[in-house]
């Protein structure tokens, strides 16, 4: 696993972002992160890479939107594992639900320590933002994310009640 990294949603990982998606895309729609990923073809997929610039500097943002940067999660070869975003600040709504990180592992790749991987080096670019506190939020009937929040520093802040689902929020310090 040491041989992952963290690269910006990029133009050249079309194919490995095409098999990704093939893969994830019914999943994705049940999660909801079909939202905050684009769930891109061969005709979209250049288009939804320049909304994800886009998003990056602020640039023809929804109003409820804030900055974001999206990464993948590489290993070696290309193969995309899972898709991470890095919110720049924190509006109500992502007070609420939301938090700075969102991160998503394939299904095939899951129970294999990943998900620790991929929040351990967005960490690591939320210091690059100069952030020194992140909120992680996941619904309390998540326990495997609530797990990896906890074993990345998360620190048990509140719940609340967002529809039908307790939603728990976390936050990580990140020191200098």
């Amino acid at each position: 696993m040491s041989n992952l990294r963290l690269v910006l949603s990029d133009v050249k990982y079309k194919n490995e972002y095409l098999d990704f998606i093939s893969e994830c895309r019914e999943d994705l729609k049940e999660t909801f992160f079909d939202s905050v990923i684009p769930i891109s073809d061969e005709e979209t997929f250049e288009n939804d890479i320049n909304k994800l610039i886009n998003m990056r500097i602020g640039k023809d943002l929804p109003d409820t939107w804030v900055p974001q940067s999206t990464y993948w999660l590489l290993e070696n070869g290309g193969r995309i594992i899972g898709v991470v975003i890095i919110r720049h600040k924190l509006n109500e709504r992502l007070r609420f639900r939301g938090g700075h990180i969102a991160y998503y592992i394939r299904p095939s790749e899951r129970n294999k320590g990943y998900g620790n991987q991929i929040l351990s080096l967005a960490l690591e670019r939320c210091r690059d933002l100069n952030l020194q506190r992140v909120l992680l939020t996941c619904r309390k009937d998540n326990i495997p994310s609530s797990r990896i929040i906890k074993n990345n520093g998360g620190q048990f802040d509140s719940e609340d009640i967002d529809n039908t689902q307790v939603i728990q929020r976390y936050w990580i310090e990140l020191p200098e």
